[in-house]
């Protein structure tokens, strides 16, 4: 559902809403394969870090370890079948290879999509988000024949394109029980059942168990019954053909249902919250920010004009002073801090951002860098998030990731510096979610989660941030299981949307929204949408902090975009 078609031109319309006046410019200088569905996240893995000298920096910590940590051997298992046919959305049956192109990201256009694994298809046994270790798609008379080892029955998320949408991160579970050996399916049908069911079930959610209880408009009502009518309608075709596209147009109300109850809840929870300042509304200003230093003044006023009242403020790598240790290494941002807190904007700092972490990178040297930063802000910035998309596979760089137990050290080392510090000051911790596209369980969400949450991923950590990038990994109609799910994992910790981007330049790589040819128009909807869907979440303070600001909302020749405009009239009609 275009959300932005339906509140964008209103916006632009609205007073206070033109781009700001023009000054000077900005010079800114045959066993079944383990590796499941990953592909490369191209913009966090496009370089490596620098490597500062940390020779200078006590240690007495093991030597960095080089790639992902190791998994337990697994015994012979029995081998399971499970065999699918899909429709495309004429109703024409898609061979292997058709199949596979239709689920893929726009840069696998012209290439064998057989050579992409499972194209984002994940496989999990019933009653866990973590995958099974094994899996893989094969090719198979008519259709494809996914398989795998372990469990006896096993439900399946995939990305799928869903008209007038985009591509989602869907499931297929049988009602729940999960599919078993020599099962077979027609994807259209299962993945729009399983997505209506999951949307009742989300329905009821918010109207028994959440707070404030979802009030169902007339619209949405209208919506949740279409759905309804249309799932009815698709089981009484009886041409495979016919039944295919049936059950597509009923995912597509499905999915346009859903959105519309997210953004409206999200509106509600805002305008019922006790106080609005204990609510997240910001923008990222990442390492480039320091070459707009002398144009300080401008970039928190502009920030103020936006309505959001956090910034994410990444500090650059400074890898000639990792630890900030000469004066002139604070000149960047001192300036900046000032303006932004003058006007009463809360800053969340992030020392080291993901693509940053060099691989020498060691927990005394990252600690040393934390105290040195909260040395000289600390007074005035409270919250660091310490921990970067600490479950990505790039920490460290793409030739030589530092393995998941290193980073993970690094990270407590980090969070310690900062409640030694002082116990007040926030701590924030950043979780990538791509656990259909991650290139192994490990490092998934949910996989990174149930490993270290027991070695005491928690501790000296205040509030969970979540990262989401739907370009690279479909969200869709997963944005509400996927905050659900980190809750009840970490049930004792305040939520927020953190990161999240779609495109970084201007031409799509991975899966499309709402229009594959029309990138500025998905970026404004998922702006209006993310932001509200966000604070209708459980344990949730609301975020979302776009990463391109500097790109897509601020301008080197001091002017917004209309990126900026329709963020700024987002938070209006959130009431902010």
């Amino acid at each position: 559902m275009l959300l932005f078609s339906l509140l964008t031109a209103a916006f632009l319309a609205a007073p206070g809403v033109s781009g700001a006046d023009v000054p000077p410019p900005l010079d800114t200088g045959s066993g079944l394969s383990t590796a499941l569905p990953g592909r490369a996240q191209d913009a966090r893995r496009a370089g490596e870090p620098a490597e500062p000298d940390f020779s200078t920096i006590p240690s007495s910590s093991a030597p960095a370890a080089q790639g992902s940590s190791d998994a337990d051997a697994v015994p012979a298992i029995t081998t399971r079948r499970l065999w699918l046919t899909a429709h495309d959305a004429k109703g024409r049956r898609l061979d292997f290879r058709e199949l596979l192109a239709f689920i893929s990201r726009a840069d696998s256009a012209g290439k064998d999509p057989a050579t992409a694994g499972l194209n984002g298809l994940a496989v999990y046994p019933p009653g866990t988000l973590v995958r099974a270790p094994k899996a893989e798609f094969l090719q198979a008379a008519g259709g494809a024949v996914l398989v795998w080892e372990g469990a006896e029955r096993i439900r399946i998320s995939l990305p799928w394109p869903i008209r007038d949408d985009g591509f989602s991160t869907v499931w297929a579970d049988k009602d729940g029980a999960g599919y078993g050996d020599r099962d077979a399916i027609m994807l259209n049908e299962e993945i729009a059942l399983t997505q209506h069911r999951m949307l009742l079930d989300e329905f009821r959610r918010k109207k028994e168990t959440v707070k404030p209880p979802y009030r169902t408009s007339d619209k949405t009502r209208k919506l949740l019954e279409k759905a309804d009518e249309l799932i009815a309608d698709a089981g009484k075709e009886r041409d495979p053909a016919s039944r295919a596209k049936a059950f597509d147009k009923a995912l597509t109300a499905v999915s346009g249902a859903w959105q519309k109850m997210d953004y409206e809840h999200g509106l509600q929870t805002v305008s019922a919250a006790p106080s609005r300042d204990s609510l997240r509304f910001g923008l990222t200003l990442d390492e480039s920010v320091a070459a707009w230093a002398p144009h300080a003044k401008w970039v928190a006023e502009t920030f103020e004009k936006s309505g959001a009242n956090w910034a994410r403020l990444v500090f650059k790598a400074n890898p000639h002073d990792f630890s900030y240790l000469s004066e002139r290494s604070f000149e960047s941002y001192d300036t900046l801090v000032s303006e932004l807190t003058l006007r009463g904007i809360k800053i969340m700092a992030c020392p080291l951002d993901t693509a940053q972490w060099p691989r020498t990178l060691t927990p005394e040297a990252y600690a040393a860098r934390v105290t040195n930063l909260l040395r000289r802000y600390g007074d005035r910035i409270r919250s660091w998030e310490v921990g970067p998309e600490i479950n990505g596979d790039w920490l460290g760089g793409s030739r030589a990731p530092l393995g998941t137990a290193r980073v993970f050290e690094i990270f407590t080392a980090g969070a310690k510096a900062v409640k030694a510090a002082d116990p007040a000051l926030e701590t924030v911790a950043t979780l990538y979610w791509w656990d259909g596209t991650a290139p192994d369980a490990e490092h998934s969400l949910y996989g990174w989660l149930e490993r270290y949450i027991p070695q005491g991923f928690g501790k000296d950590l205040d509030v969970v941030s979540l990262s989401l990038q739907p370009e690279d990994n479909p969200v869709g109609m997963a944005f509400d299981g996927i905050f659900r799910a980190a809750h009840e994992m970490l049930p004792g910790k305040k939520l927020i949307l953190g990161s999240f981007s779609y495109v970084e330049r201007e031409k799509l790589a991975g899966y499309w929204w709402l229009d594959p040819e029309d990138i500025d128009g998905a970026r404004k909807d998922l702006v209006l949408l993310y932001n509200a869907a966000a604070c209708a979440q459980p344990a949730s303070m609301c975020g979302g902090f776009w990463w391109q600001t500097l790109d897509q909302m601020f301008l080197p020749s001091r002017r917004t975009t209309d990126l900026f405009l329709v963020y700024r009239r987002g938070l209006y009609q959130l009431g902010k």
